[in-house]
C-alpha cells in the first residue's frame, strides 16, 4: 500500500484533483496514520483561518475596480511594482534562509553526529596509529549521516515548501551547506587539536578526511533526495565498507587502487561529487511533480 502523504495537505485545502482527491477520500478508512496526518493539517487550517481577519468590503471593491480598469493603451492595468521582491538582497536572504534550517534540522542529528565525531577523533588520538587513516574513516562516515538525516525526503515538509516562493532546489542546497559546513568546522577543530597533540600537520590531517567527507556525503544527499534516507545512508556504507575491503587487501590491486583514488582529497573525487548534488538538483523539481497518489491494496 503507497501512502498519499504528499497530497494530504492539498486534499484538506480543497484543491486536490477530482480524481486524487476520490483515491485519499477511498484510502483513508483503511489507514489511520493517514487520517491522523489529516487530521493534523485540518486543525493547522482551522487555526489559520480563526486568526485570519476577513477582508474589508472596501478593500476587495478597490482591488476588483483595480484590476478591471484599463489603462491609456486600453488593456488591462500593470501589476504594481513590490519593494520586496524576490531576490532582493540575496545575501541577507540566502542567511535568513540557513538560519531557518539550522532550526529545522533535529537536534537528534546534531547530537548523533556530535557524538561519532569526538568518539572518533578521541580514537584518532589516542591509538598508536597515524591519525590520517582513523579521520579518514570517521568524518566522512559522520558527513554522510548527517547528510542521510537532514536532506532526505522525509525529512523535508514538500507541501510546506511548494506553499512557499522558495524552491525546493534552493531549501536541498541551503541544508546541504549547512550540514556540511557544521561538520567540516567540527572536524577541522578536531583536526587542529590533534595537530598540536602531535598527531601530524593540520594539512595532512585535513587532507585525510576532506575529500572522502565531500564524496560520500554527496552519495547520500543524492539517495536520501531521489529515494529517502535509509537508501542515502545504505548506499554511503556500502562505498564505506568497499574502501575498507580495499584497503584491507581484499581486492584486485587495480580495483583497490582506484577506489583509494577517490578517497583522497583531489579533483577526481571532488568533481564526481559536485557532479552527484548537480544532477540531484537539476530532477528535484521533476521529481517533486512526480509524486502522486498511487494507492495499491
Amino acid at each position: 500500500m503507497r501512502h498519499p502523504t504528499g497530497q494530504l495537505a492539498e486534499y484538506v485545502a480543497g484543491t486536490l484533483p477530482a480524481r486524487d482527491a476520490a483515491a485519499v477520500a477511498a484510502h483513508l478508512p483503511r489507514c489511520p496514520a493517514c487520517r491522523q496526518e489529516v487530521a493534523g493539517w485540518q486543525h493547522l487550517a482551522d487555526g489559520v483561518r480563526a486568526r485570519m481577519a476577513p477582508a474589508p468590503a472596501a478593500v476587495l471593491a478597490a482591488v476588483r475596480r483595480r484590476l478591471a480598469a484599463p489603462n491609456a493603451a486600453g488593456s488591462v492595468a500593470a501589476p504594481p511594482v513590490y519593494r520586496a521582491v524576490p531576490g532582493a538582497r540575496p545575501l541577507a536572504r540566502a542567511a535568513g534562509l540557513l538560519a531557518h534550517q539550522w532550526r529545522l534540522v533535529g537536534w537528534r542529528v546534531w547530537a548523533v553526529s556530535a557524538v561519532v565525531l569526538v568518539a572518533g577523533m578521541a580514537l584518532a588520538g589516542w591509538v598508536s596509529v597515524p591519525a590520517q587513516p582513523v579521520l579518514a574513516v570517521v568524518v566522512p562516515l559522520v558527513g554522510a549521516l548527517a547528510v542521510a538525516s537532514a536532506c532526505g525526503g522525509d525529512a523535508l515538509n514538500d507541501e510546506l515548501i511548494r506553499a512557499t516562493p522558495t524552491s525546493v532546489r534552493t531549501v536541498l542546497l541551503a541544508r546541504l551547506t549547512l550540514v556540511l559546513a557544521a561538520v567540516f568546522v567540527a572536524a577541522l577543530a578536531g583536526s587542529l587539536v590533534l595537530s598540536l597533540a602531535g598527531a601530524g600537520g593540520p594539512g595532512r590531517l585535513l587532507a585525510a578526511w576532506l575529500g572522502p567527507m565531500v564524496l560520500l556525503s554527496a552519495v547520500s544527499f543524492a539517495f536520501s533526495v531521489i529515494w529517502r534516507p535509509a537508501v542515502g545512508l545504505s548506499a554511503a556504507l556500502a562505498v564505506w565498507a568497499l574502501r575498507a575491503l580495499m584497503a584491507a587487501g581484499h581486492a584486485d590491486p587495480a580495483v583497490a587502487g582506484a577506489v583509494e583514488a577517490m578517497w583522497r582529497t583531489s579533483w577526481p573525487p571532488l568533481v564526481t561529487a559536485g557532479a552527484l548534488v548537480a544532477g540531484v538538483l537539476a530532477i528535484v523539481p521533476r521529481l517533486a511533480s512526480m509524486r502522486t497518489v498511487q494507492i495499491r491494496s
